[in-house]
């Protein structure tokens, strides 16, 4: 990449690293990993159905937000268009970023720490349990060794 783009390949790599981790880290990570730890607490009663609406209304945005920008780009700016899918250091750096985090998936730690994010973020979706409580137990299971 280097040979084909110059010294500025070194540049695009790891700015398509960061993108590619952000979006989809905002996109794949609630539907991996929030998904099914909702399906699970709906169907045994700990949680209300209304937490599907606000899990899936996140990614469900960003897909559209970055389809409109992406068919705007298309559309006015033709040559961007055609520059960013030509660049290959860009479109590495974006592909290393996606598998960075669906592997990151599969991380006992990550897990754990969207675990403790998902009960901070969707507690007021409890039935049972107290917001105090919930955070007490996860708080003391990730001090767990």
């Amino acid at each position: 990449m280097v040979k084909a783009q110059g010294w500025f390949a070194l540049l695009w790599l790891p700015l398509g690293f960061v993108i590619g981790l952000f979006v989809t880290a905002r996109i794949a990570l609630p539907i991996l990993l929030g998904l099914p730890r909702a399906i699970h607490l709906v169907s045994s009663g700990e949680m209300r159905a209304a937490v599907y609406r606000r899990l899936l209304f996140p990614p469900v945005l960003w897909i559209v937000h970055l389809s409109v920008i992406l068919f705007l780009v298309r559309f006015f700016w033709p040559s961007a268009a055609a520059w960013f899918e030509s660049n290959g250091a860009l479109s590495a750096g974006v592909w290393f970023g996606v598998v960075g985090i669906l592997l990151s998936a599969l991380s006992k730690k990550s897990r754990a720490d969207f675990q403790a994010d998902f009960d901070q973020s969707y507690r007021q979706f409890y039935v049972h349990r107290s917001a105090r409580r919930r955070r007490h137990v996860s708080t003391y299971q990730s001090m767990k060794p």
